[in-house]
C-alpha cells in the first residue's frame, strides 16, 4: 500500500510493508507521476517497511537520478532496512531522518 500526500514543496511516500521485485516499478512510477513541478523533494517513509530487497533500493536510486539534484530523504527505517543503506553505503548520500518534522522543507 502505497500513501502519499504534498506538504508544501515536499511529496510525503508513505511505502507499505515490502518494497521489492513484485511492487518496485508500480511504486517508482506512481511516485514519479505525484511529482509536481515545484516539488522540492520527495520524502520516503520506510516506517511501514519490513522487507526490501535490490530492486527496493534500486527505486530510490531511481528516484534520486529522476529529481535531477533535487532531494530524495529516508524517514525513520527499521533497523533491518536501515542496515541495507548501510551495508550499501547509500547511508552516506541520502540523508535518513529519524522523523518526518525533520525532513520537512519549509
Amino acid at each position: 500500500m502505497l500513501g502519499m500526500n504534498h506538504k508544501g514543496n515536499n511529496l510525503i511516500v508513505r511505502l507499505g510493508e515490502e518494497l521489492n521485485y513484485f511492487n518496485s516499478t508500480a511504486t517508482k512510477e506512481q511516485i514519479k507521476q505525484q511529482v509536481a513541478e515545484d516539488t522540492e523533494q520527495i520524502i520516503l517513509s520506510l516506517t511501514e517497511v519490513k522487507r526490501m530487497d535490490s530492486s527496493g533500493v534500486g527505486v530510490i536510486i531511481s528516484l534520486i537520478k529522476f529529481m535531477e539534484g533535487k532531494k530524495v530523504v529516508l524517514v525513520d527505517p527499521q533497523p533491518k532496512i536501515a542496515r541495507i543503506f548501510e551495508i550499501t553505503r547509500l547511508d552516506q548520500i541520502i540523508e535518513i531522518y529519524p522523523t518526518l518534522d525533520e525532513a520537512l522543507i519549509e
